[in-house]
């Protein structure tokens, strides 16, 4: 069986019985479609990798579809309650150290679980009692087989999101037993495995806002008319009073929960029913498999919303975890808010609209702290939020105009001899393909255009700039110096290794200002023994992705 214990909490992973069950079905299903050759052409083999995903989404969900008894998803939840306990402890520090499940491994299994979880919610299910040892076993074999096929449900989307942004980017072909394999074209695979590992340092050392958790809890308080905490910690006292043994495991019907907020609070039932809808996922909000892979950022997901709402033996039940709980406000509030997103039944409220629209102007300004922190501390030349230009005149010159724009940081660099153009991005953090193309459509449609064109000014307006800064107490001549357009982000971004311009992450910043560059040539052994040097960009990208 493949279940260990991380630090005391228990995971299941996939075994060989799951490839074997499921891999020659599919490559079987491609031989037919295709045929049984090597594929390189783009559009070809883009079509196939669609085709994978969409086979084994199908597979996966007919599968979930067949688990009719509840005890089957609440073993689940308890798997997935597990998994967050490990995540909060891998918060602080601890690392995760098994031969069968590395990081990335454990991030996709918890995704996995969310994934059974919400599909769950459209299944009408029957009560059950405690599993036996042989159903206990058997439910562990359909999960495995949940993981593998999940596994590779979200490998094939990476596949395709990086094929819809690299020329040329895979191939496929098929095996002397005729299963499918595919593989990185070109020297795409080795940079991808030099790059990627190396971002982890760039993620920790990015900012976020700390005190944003509070702040959404304290205005969820006060928009809504309730104390929070005593609203969440309702549910968890229905739950023990139901089931003072095991209280973890207990369902409570969802409508008892906003008349009792109405009674402690005299509160509108319309009011309170908008409360706790924003917190639940049912059949009527669930996303299909397909959008809920293809949009991971969705609020309408088991991510955001703690609540599932069941049925079960016809009546609606709410099964709520309380590490789960924890898990979604952090969430909510790191990595929705600040990009003005929100549960949508909570968006309407008016009080968390005002609120939303303060913290998405906030976060630019976060990270433009930390930024200006670390030009100070290295000596640089800079202005900030810069809007228009002092002349010797005492006659200022506006730049936010259509011919340049706000300039988030002009930085001039005495040791690089370079006067480099900012565009400041708090990027949301990324971790697969389709939230990278989501960023690098981003950045090529419609940043790049606005920093190049902002770069393109300060070239012709050398002269004007060098006024500017020695009108502020400084002396400086710019003839000798370079422009350089960049950007400055807060957490890594495939954009970096293919962008016009470079993209530097906060914690590269101050070693990027002393002349290291973040993007080195790599040396690259190929495949007949010899060394192939490539330079940035490291990947050919399809500009109009």
């Amino acid at each position: 069986m493949a279940r260990e214990y991380i630090n005391g909490h228990s995971v299941l992973s996939y075994e060989y019985g799951s490839r074997a069950k499921y891999w020659g079905t599919l490559s079987g299903y491609i031989i037919e479609r295709y045929g049984n050759n090597s594929f390189t052409e783009h559009k070809v083999v883009e079509n196939i990798l669609l085709d994978c995903f969409d086979f084994l989404a199908s597979e996966f969900n007919s599968l979930v579809q067949k688990q009719t008894k509840f005890i089957f998803f609440r073993y689940v939840f308890l798997l997935h309650e597990e998994s967050i306990k490990i995540y909060y402890e891998t918060l602080k520090g601890f690392k995760i150290n098994s031969e069968n499940i590395t990081e990335n491994d454990f991030s996709i299994y918890r995704r996995i679980l969310k994934l059974i979880l919400e599909q769950g919610c459209e299944i009408d299910l029957e009560s059950s009692k405690f599993p036996t040892q042989g159903e206990l076993f058997e439910m562990n074999n359909i999960i495995q087989d949940l993981i593998y096929i999940g596994t590779w449900i979200y490998g094939f989307a990476d596949m395709i999101a990086f094929q819809k942004m690299i020329n040329n980017c895979h191939v496929i072909s098929f095996d002397e037993e005729s299963l499918i394999e595919i593989d990185w074209q070109k020297h795409y695979g080795a940079a991808y495995n030099f790059l990627f590992p190396r971002l982890g340092q760039n993620y920790s050392g990015g900012t976020y806002d700390d005190k944003a958790t509070q702040e959404l809890v304290d205005q969820v308080s006060k928009s809504f008319g309730i104390d929070y905490k005593t609203a969440v910690g309702l549910i968890f006292e229905i739950k023990k009073h139901h089931n003072p043994e095991d209280p973890d495991l207990q369902t409570i019907e969802p409508y008892v929960l906003p008349l009792n907020l109405v009674s402690i609070f005299k509160l509108d039932i319309l009011l309170a029913n908008q409360f706790y809808d924003g917190l639940s996922l049912k059949r009527t909000n669930k996303l299909s498999i397909f959008d809920a892979i293809l949009k991971p950022y969705s609020t309408d997901r088991y991510l955001f919303r703690p609540i599932l709402v069941y049925n079960i033996d016809g009546e609606e039940r709410a099964l709520i975890g309380k590490e789960k709980f924890a898990e979604s406000m952090l969430v909510l509030s790191t990595n929705a808010l600040h990009w003005n997103a929100m549960l949508s039944d909570w968006k309407s409220n008016k009080c968390i609209q005002r609120f939303m629209s303060k913290k998405a102007d906030e976060h630019d300004r976060i990270l433009e702290d930390k930024i200006e922190k670390i030009l100070s501390d290295n000596e640089l030349i800079y202005h900030r939020n810069l809007k228009s230009l002092k002349t010797k005149s005492g006659q200022n010159i506006r730049i936010d105009t259509q011919e340049c724009g706000e300039i988030d940081f002009l930085i001039i660099s005495k040791k690089l001899k370079t006067v480099f153009v900012a565009e400041v991005k708090y990027n949301r953090a990324r971790y697969e393909g389709i939230g990278y193309r989501n960023d690098f459509s981003n950045f090529t449609r419609d940043y790049e255009p606005k920093l190049e064109r902002k770069k393109n000014w300060a070239k012709d307006n050398l002269l004007r700039i060098e006024d500017h800064f020695n009108c502020n107490d400084h002396s400086i001549e710019l003839k000798d110096y370079s422009v350089q357009g960049i950007f400055l982000i807060n957490t890594p971004t495939f954009y970096m290794f293919v962008g016009n311009f470079w993209a530097i992450t906060l914690s590269d910043l101050s070693e990027f200002f002393n002349g290291y560059s973040p993007y080195p040539i790599l040396k690259i052994e190929t495949k007949d023994g010899s060394t192939q040097s490539v330079n940035h960009p490291y990947f050919d990208f399809i500009k109009s992705s």
